[in-house]
C-alpha cells in the first residue's frame, strides 16, 4: 500500500493522470453527459423495483409499469379501492410496486399466523414510504419501531397520551364546537343557494382547523392559518414522489413547510407564557407523563399530530356525519350524553357511533411495516425478503363484521 501511494503522488504522475483524463472526456459532450446520467438514474430506479425479483420463494407478484408500478391505479381508485382489486382471487400474500416501493400485500388472516407475534416482540419497525420516513421524522410515533425492548417509543407514547388526555381535549371543545357549526352554517348556505353542497372542501378545511387546535390555540388567525397551510403542502409531500427538486417538486416543497414549521415551532417555545391548552408547553418540560421532549422529539411529534389528523379527520367526518343523520336515535343519544368523560375509551353512545362509522369506512385501512433483519416465512406462500415493507389490510376484516350501521 505504502508503495502504491508513493507510485501514485511521485512528481509528474498526477499531471499524466490529468492528461489521461481530459484525453477521455474531451470527446463528451454535455448531450451525451446528460443522457448517460439520465441513464444512470433510469438503470436505479429499474433495479430498485426489479431487483427483489431475484430473491428466492417470493410471494406471487405483480409489479406494475416499470419506475411507477401500480401508482396510477392508486391515483385512480384510492389505495383501499385498488387494493382490493389487486389481492381478488390471488394468494393472501402479493408482492406489488405502489408510490414507488416494492411492498408485499398481506391479509390479516396471513399477519395472524406468521408476523403478529414479531410485532409484540419488537422486531417490525415502521413501513412508511421514503418520503414520510424524512417528513415525519426519526423520532416520530409512526416511524419509530414499537413493542418490546423499545424505550423510546414507549417514553414518547406514554408522554403524548397524557399529554392528550381528556382535561386537555376538553379545554379546546368550545373553540372545536364553534369550527363545527361554522362549517355546517356553510354548507347549509351553499345547500340554499345551489340545491346541493359538496362535503370534500368544508370537511378538509374542518380537520384542518381541529387536529391543530391543541398546538395553535392563543395564537394569531394568521399564524394559525400558516400553520394549516404548511400542513397541507406536508401531506402533499408524503404522497408524492421522493425527489427534491426544491420549489419544483412536491417532496421539495414539503421539506421547506417542515423547516418553516420547525422555525416556528421554535420561536413559540421561547415565548414566556403560552396558553395553557396548547400542548408546546407540557411537551417541553417535566410531567407526570414523562420527561422532557427535545427540540427533535418536539418537532417530529408536532409534524405527526398534524399531519396524522389531517389525514384521519377528514376522511372519517363524511360518513360519521352521514351516520348521524341517518341514525336520529344514535344521534338524539350522542346529544343527551355530558361534555364530561374519564377516558377516552370510556363506553358512551359518542364513542359507539364513533367506533362503528371507522369500521364501516376506516379513514386508514391499512398499516405498513418492515423487517430490516431477517425475512419472514409466510410458510406456504413463500417469504418477504428483508427490508422489504408489507402491507396488512383491515378493511375487508372489519367489513366481514357486518353491513349495517350497529353501534350497538
Amino acid at each position: 500500500m505504502a508503495q502504491l501511494v508513493h507510485d501514485v503522488f511521485k512528481p509528474g504522475c498526477i499531471g499524466r493522470v490529468l492528461e489521461e483524463l481530459r484525453g477521455v472526456l474531451g470527446g463528451v459532450t454535455w448531450r451525451r453527459l446528460g443522457g448517460l446520467l439520465s441513464g444512470g438514474v433510469l438503470c436505479r430506479l429499474l433495479w430498485s423495483q426489479y431487483g427483489i425479483l431475484l430473491k428466492r420463494r417470493l410471494p406471487y407478484w405483480s409489479m406494475g409499469w416499470p419506475i411507477i408500478g401500480h401508482t396510477p391505479g392508486i391515483l385512480s381508485m384510492t389505495l383501499e379501492g385498488w387494493s382490493e382489486k389487486m389481492v381478488q382471487g390471488k394468494p393472501p400474500a402479493v408482492l406489488t410496486n405502489f408510490l414507488f416501493t416494492n411492498t408485499v400485500l398481506v391479509s390479516y388472516q396471513l399477519y395472524s399466523q406468521h408476523i403478529h407475534s414479531m410485532e409484540l416482540d419488537g422486531k417490525l419497525g415502521s413501513g412508511c414510504p421514503p418520503t414520510a420516513l424524512k417528513l415525519l421524522g426519526k423520532s416520530s410515533v409512526l416511524t419509530l419501531p414499537g413493542g418490546k425492548g423499545h424505550q423510546h417509543h414507549k417514553r414518547l407514547r406514554t408522554k403524548l397520551l397524557h399529554s392528550l388526555a381528556p382535561k386537555p381535549c376538553l379545554e379546546v371543545l368550545p373553540e372545536m364546537s364553534l369550527e363545527v357549526r361554522k362549517m355546517l352554517d356553510k354548507l347549509a348556505e351553499e345547500s340554499a343557494r345551489n340545491g346541493f353542497a359538496s362535503f370534500d372542501a368544508s370537511g378538509s378545511h374542518l380537520a384542518a382547523k381541529v387536529s391543530t387546535l391543541q398546538i395553535t390555540a392563543g395564537l394569531s388567525q394568521d399564524l394559525q392559518a400558516r400553520i394549516e397551510d404548511l400542513v397541507d403542502t406536508i401531506v402533499s409531500g408524503v404522497v408524492a414522489a421522493p425527489v427534491n427538486l426544491g420549489h419544483f417538486s412536491a417532496f421539495g416543497r414539503a421539506l421547506a413547510a417542515r423547516r418553516e414549521l420547525q422555525g416556528i415551532v421554535t420561536q413559540l417555545l421561547k415565548r414566556p407564557i403560552l396558553d395553557k391548552r396548547n400542548i408546546l408547553a407540557d411537551l417541553a418540560k417535566v410531567t407526570e407523563g414523562g420527561e422532557a421532549f427535545t427540540m427533535e422529539e418536539i418537532l417530529d411529534t408536532i409534524v405527526t399530530l398534524l399531519v396524522a389528523g389531517k389525514f384521519t379527520t377528514s376522511d372519517a367526518l363524511p360518513t360519521l356525519f352521514v351516520n348521524l343523520s341517518q341514525q336520529p336515535d344514535w344521534a338524539a343519544k350522542v346529544a343527551q350524553e355530558s361534555f364530561e368523560f374519564t377516558s377516552i375509551e370510556s363506553d358512551s353512545a359518542a364513542l359507539r357511533v364513533v367506533l362503528e362509522s371507522l369500521r364501516i369506512v376506516p379513514p386508514l385501512g391499512a398499516y405498513c411495516r418492515v423487517n430490516k433483519e431477517s425475512a419472514i416465512e409466510l410458510g406456504e406462500h413463500g417469504q418477504i425478503p428483508a427490508g422489504c415493507q408489507f402491507a396488512v389490510f383491515l378493511k375487508t376484516e372489519l367489513a366481514a363484521m357486518g353491513d349495517g350501521f350497529d353501534p350497538g
